[in-house]
């Protein structure tokens, strides 16, 4: 039996909120799910370091399934971390894996790369529920996929690929390319086009020799801190900022082009507390440059330390999906 509410601006007051099981960052990492997966990634990462040490040569098969399951679960740590708030979804946020896609690129190449954070953003589920509809892993694969192709010798498909990204979003029927700027109009897309013009130019090429010389050991001996940060850190660091900068510019895009079939195209809505998507696009102009200013900065601290640990100490020799083939390395060089 339907009962008929005769006072229904009783009703007016009442707001439906969903509110997280958890309350702090060390709920959810000391929760039963958080401990096992993370118990799950250290295995994994000792084994593969482990399988990696021998002396007795592993197949390239097999050491590739050891690189791509040890990532996976490092990747899935990091899921679990939160950052930027994302305004386009009231309530979710940004992940501290956007800070390691680089460094899978580089390590893993742009399709094992990708394929890792596919993997551990899938696995990661569990702990982070997906935003867009389960398709949460296409920007993080995308970064790594870019810096993969331009280590590997391959800029000019890292370039169209780029293009691809900012003509389909660029076409999509929610997306504002002007942006009001006082009296004047302003591209929305101004610091992408940066970052396409940098994936061509002479600097990523030199990211990429820089990034690739050394790959079996530096040869430095017994270096002070002071002086291999002097001679080596830096353009490790510079290197790779100006390959993560572009990466996760690619990256953007593919967000906002998840956010509008999502949202707008699934859900006809639009994002955050906007009223329009012209509103929404301002908002999102004037804070992306920073956050993805930040985010290259931090991805180049991590990779470029990571990157000269490996040549340091010999492990890079180790890596067979590191090694460049030779008509590859011509390219880079």
């Amino acid at each position: 039996m339907i009962q008929v509410v005769q006072y229904p601006t009783i009703l007016q007051k009442v707001r439906l909120e969903l509110s997280s099981s958890f309350n702090s960052l060390p709920d959810i990492l000391t929760s039963p799910t958080a401990l096992v997966i993370e118990g799950a990634a250290a295995l994994a990462i000792v084994a593969g370091i482990l399988i990696l040490l021998r002396k007795k040569r592993t197949s390239a098969s097999t050491s590739r399934l050891v690189m791509i399951a040890s990532f996976s679960a490092l990747y899935v740590v990091f899921r679990l971390i939160p950052t930027f708030p994302m305004f386009g979804i009231p309530g979710a946020s940004f992940r501290a894996g956007d800070f390691l896609a680089p460094l899978f690129g580089v390590i893993l190449g742009p399709f094992l790369g990708p394929l890792a954070v596919i993997i551990g953003t899938i696995i990661g589920f569990s702990l982070v529920p997906p935003v867009f509809l389960g398709f949460d892993f296409l920007p993080g694969a995308t970064s790594a996929a870019i810096v993969g192709l331009v280590v590997r010798g391959k800029r000019v498909q890292a370039a169209v690929l780029n293009i691809i990204i900012i003509l389909v979003f660029a076409v999509l029927p929610f997306t504002s390319l002007l942006i009001p700027v006082g009296t004047a109009f302003v591209p929305y897309l101004w610091l992408h086009l940066v970052g396409l013009a940098l994936l061509v130019s002479p600097i990523a090429k030199w990211a990429s020799r820089e990034i690739n010389s050394g790959w079996d050991g530096l040869n430095l001996g017994i270096q002070s801190l002071p002086r291999l940060r002097r001679n080596y850190y830096w353009r490790h660091f510079w290197a790779f900022f100006s390959l993560a900068l572009p990466a996760t510019l690619a990256q953007h895009l593919t967000g906002g082009i998840l956010t509008q079939l999502v949202v707008g195209l699934n859900f006809h809505a639009v994002p955050g507390h906007q009223t329009t998507w012209l509103a929404f696009w301002t908002f999102v102009f004037w804070i992306y440059p920073v956050e993805r200013t930040i985010i290259a900065t931090v991805a180049a601290l991590i990779g470029s330390a990571a990157v000269l640990s490996l040549k340091v100490s010999g492990l890079a020799g180790r890596l067979p999906s590191l090694k460049m083939r030779e008509s590859e390395r011509s390219v880079a060089s």
